[in-house]
């Protein structure tokens, strides 16, 4: 008996659906900052918004991701990508490892927002509009290994 095992399922679609919130807010929230850049700052409420979703269905998505991991490691990993195609597994852990470091830069993220008004502080810009855009990019690059990983294990 693995942890959750029974649960497994369940978790994996409260990971994904949660993800769809991620993924949505994060890029509504690049959206956005984009217009910062271009001194448009209309929609600071709606961002900040947009910033508060996306930190906490981050922290949810890796909770989840660390519920199920236990089961997948056993069921899928081992015996799937393990045994028939290793690099699958390699593919993964870079994934992981990126999740760990958009967990830390979110952190920042979050706490960059709270304590500024981009209208007024622009010279802070220079460190928040990249910030997003690598948050972005590891929230889509995890999104699209996971969805690969998912097929590559379907076609085994």
């Amino acid at each position: 008996m693995v942890f959750l095992e029974d649960f497994y399922e369940i978790l994996l679609l409260m990971h994904l659906f949660v993800t769809f919130v991620l993924v949505g807010s994060m890029t509504h929230n690049l959206l956005i900052v984009a217009r910062y850049v271009r001194g448009r700052f209309a929609r600071q409420k709606a961002e900040y918004l947009f910033v508060k979703i996306s930190f906490w269905a981050y922290v949810v998505v890796y909770v989840l991701g660390a519920l199920i991991y236990p089961a997948f490691r056993i069921h899928i990993r081992a015996a799937y990508f393990d045994a028939s195609i290793p690099w699958a597994t390699g593919l993964f852990e870079v994934k992981e490892h990126w999740g760990a470091v958009g967990l830390a830069l979110f952190a920042v993220y979050y706490v960059v927002r709270r304590s500024f008004r981009p209208d007024e502080e622009r010279e802070k810009l220079f460190f928040y509009v990249p910030l997003c855009v690598l948050l972005n990019v590891i929230v889509w690059y995890k999104v699209v290994v996971g969805c690969y990983l998912s097929l590559l294990k379907g076609s085994v």
